[in-house]
């Protein structure tokens, strides 16, 4: 799938893995704790997914678990490969998409956010970032939602 983000740039979307030729160094990760989605409250964008780029030495499954963990101080288990997309900025960049079931969630100092937000449902006012909001993420959330452990 290609569209343009609301920065106004290119993007391919995949749901199959390896499609592109570019190395993914950036992570997302939707996932669910007790029935609700899992949120975090950026201090400048507002409502969105946890994710963050991966540092060195780290796999995109580290990267995922500690972005996950730094942001809202959630436990991830059951981390699966779920799709991956390009963005075609000034330097292109491979972001993956993980989904995954939240164990346990401690109590932690945050600097990147303000924490974790748990919804029922996604819908998309203007408390959510900009980043929720195109075309591609509005498909990944509606595949996810497709998935049978993951419905409403």
């Amino acid at each position: 799938m290609q569209y343009t983000d609301l920065n106004g740039y290119l993007c391919q979307l995949s749901f199959e893995e390896n499609s592109f030729s570019i190395e993914s160094r950036h992570v997302l990760v939707i996932s669910r704790y007790k029935g609700q989605w899992l949120l975090t409250r950026h201090n400048e964008r507002g409502l969105e997914f946890p994710g963050g780029k991966v540092e060195a030495g780290e796999s995109l499954q580290e990267a995922a678990m500690r972005e996950v963990y730094e942001e809202t101080g959630a436990h991830l288990k059951d981390l699966e490969w779920f799709a991956e997309y390009v963005v075609f900025s000034e330097i292109p960049f491979c972001k993956t998409v993980f989904t995954g079931e939240i164990e346990k969630i401690d109590r932690i100092t945050l600097l990147e956010t303000q924490g974790i937000v748990l919804s029922g449902n996604l819908e998309l006012d203007d408390s959510y970032s900009f980043l929720m909001k195109d075309e591609g993420m509005k498909t990944i959330i509606e595949k996810v939602k497709q998935l049978g452990k993951w419905n409403d």
